[in-house]
C-alpha cells in the first residue's frame, strides 16, 4: 500500500478535443510548482481542464467527451504513460443531448515502457492474463481494474493525485442535516482511534475541516489561525456555527469583539481563509490546480499565499495560472511555462522565443513588452 513517503506526480499531458480541433502539444510539469504564463485565451485554462478531466476519467464514471490524451505519471520513480481516445460510437444510434453516444475506442498503459494493458474496439490485452472479459466501453480500464492487486500502486497513486480546483464557492454553507451526519462520523472515528491523522479528513469540505481542527487538533488549528491572523489582524477567532433559522452551518468569526456570520464577511477574506485551510489540510501528494490565482485576493493576501505555495507544503504539486505580476514574479522563472497559441494549437513557447533573459526581475516585463511588440496586447 502507499505510504506517506510515496511520491506521486503528473509529469506531462498531451490533449486534443476531437470535436473542436483544439490541440495541446506536450506540456511538461515540474514536481513542485508549475506556473502557466500567457495572455488570455491562449489555452492555460484548457490545460488545467485537460488534466482534471483525465484524472476524473481514471478514477470514476463520468460523461464521456470526444477527447484524446496522453498523460505521464511518476509513481515512486516508475513512469507510467496512459493514453486514451474517446469517439462517437459507430455501432449505436443512441442520441444523447443531440450528440452521438461516446465510447473509449483506444486505451493504453505502459510502465517504464512495458505494456501493462491495451485495447481498441476489437481487442483487449492485459499483461499477465491469458484472457480477460470484454471491458465496458464507457469506462477506463484503470477504473475497471481498480480492485486488482496488480494495479494497486498506480490506482493508489492516482487517488493521491486527485485534482483540487480551488475555485471555491465561498458563499455556500452546509445543510444542518449533512453537517451533523458528517460530524457524527468524524466523532466516532476519533473515539475508535484517538491518534488518527487529520489527513484522514482532508477530503471533507473546508468548513467541516475547520470544525474538526478546532475541536480535535488544536495545534493544526493554531497554525491555520496564525496564518489567517497574519493577514487579518482584526480577526480574534473563527469557527463554524449553525444558523438555526436557515438550517445551515456557516463560517463565523469575531472581529473587534463583534461576531460576523458568513454572509457578513467579504468574498476576498472568505476565499483567503479557504485557501489557507486547504493548503494546511490537503492530503499528502495532492495535485493542486488554481486558475487565475489572484482572483478576489488583496495584495497582502497574494504575498502570503504565494509564500505558502512555495514553502509550506513541499509534498504538494501545484499547477497555477496567473496574470498578476506580483504572483508571477514571486515564483522563480525556472518554474514558468510560457503558453502560446497558433489557431487551434496550444504550445509551450519556451524562453528562447521570447528572449526574456536570465533576470527574474526583468523576465515578466520583457515578456509583456514582447507581447505588446507583437500586437497581442
Amino acid at each position: 500500500m502507499s505510504t506517506k513517503g510515496d511520491i506521486m506526480r503528473i509529469k506531462w499531458i498531451e490533449f486534443e478535443n476531437l470535436k473542436t480541433g483544439l490541440k495541446i502539444e506536450r506540456i511538461n510539469f515540474f514536481e513542485d510548482v508549475t506556473l502557466l504564463v500567457g495572455l488570455s485565451g491562449v489555452g492555460k485554462t484548457q490545460i488545467l481542464n485537460a488534466v482534471s478531466y483525465s484524472l476524473a476519467l481514471a478514477m470514476r464514471h463520468i460523461v464521456l467527451k470526444p477527447y484524446s490524451a496522453t498523460v505521464g505519471i511518476d509513481i515512486n520513480g516508475y513512469i507510467y504513460e496512459w493514453s486514451y481516445k474517446i469517439e462517437a460510437n459507430p455501432n449505436d444510434d443512441i442520441i444523447i443531448e443531440n450528440e452521438n453516444e461516446y465510447i473509449i475506442t483506444n486505451e493504453k498503459l505502459t510502465k517504464n515502457g512495458d505494456i501493462v494493458f491495451e485495447r481498441n474496439t476489437n481487442f483487449v490485452t492485459v499483461n499477465g492474463y491469458e484472457s480477460v472479459p470484454q471491458p465496458k466501453k464507457d469506462e477506463s480500464l484503470l477504473l475497471q481494474y481498480s480492485d486488482d492487486d496488480k494495479f494497486e500502486p498506480l490506482i493508489s497513486g492516482l487517488r493521491k493525485l486527485y485534482s483540487i480546483e480551488m475555485e471555491l464557492e465561498v458563499r455556500g454553507g452546509i445543510t444542518s442535516e449533512s453537517f451533523n451526519a458528517l460530524k457524527t462520523r468524524v466523532y466516532n472515528s476519533i473515539q475508535k482511534n484517538s491518534s488518527i491523522d487529520f489527513k484522514s479528513f482532508s477530503h471533507l469540505p473546508v468548513m467541516l475541516k475547520i470544525y474538526i481542527a478546532k475541536r480535535y487538533y488544536p495545534e493544526l488549528y493554531l497554525k491555520i489561525f496564525d496564518a489567517v491572523k497574519e493577514l487579518f489582524m482584526e480577526i480574534e477567532e473563527f469557527d463554524v456555527e449553525e444558523d438555526v433559522s436557515r438550517e445551515m452551518y456557516l463560517l463565523c468569526m469575531t472581529v473587534y469583539g463583534k461576531k460576523l456570520m458568513q454572509q457578513d464577511i467579504s468574498n476576498g477574506m472568505l476565499k483567503t481563509i479557504y485557501y489557507i485551510v486547504e493548503l494546511y489540510t490537503m492530503s499528502d501528494n495532492s495535485l493542486v490546480m488554481i486558475d487565475e490565482f489572484e482572483n478576489g485576493l488583496g495584495v497582502n493576501c497574494i504575498d502570503l499565499l504565494s509564500e505558502l505555495l512555495l514553502t509550506e507544503r513541499n509534498d504538494l504539486q501545484f499547477i497555477i495560472t496567473s496574470h498578476h505580476p506580483k504572483i508571477i514574479n514571486s515564483i522563480p522563472m525556472e518554474r514558468w511555462k510560457i503558453i502560446d497559441r497558433n489557431t487551434n494549437i496550444v504550445t509551450n513557447a519556451g524562453f528562447d522565443k521570447y528572449g526574456i533573459g536570465n533576470s527574474q526581475h526583468d523576465a515578466y516585463f520583457n515578456l509583456i513588452n514582447r507581447w505588446e511588440f507583437e500586437g497581442k496586447i
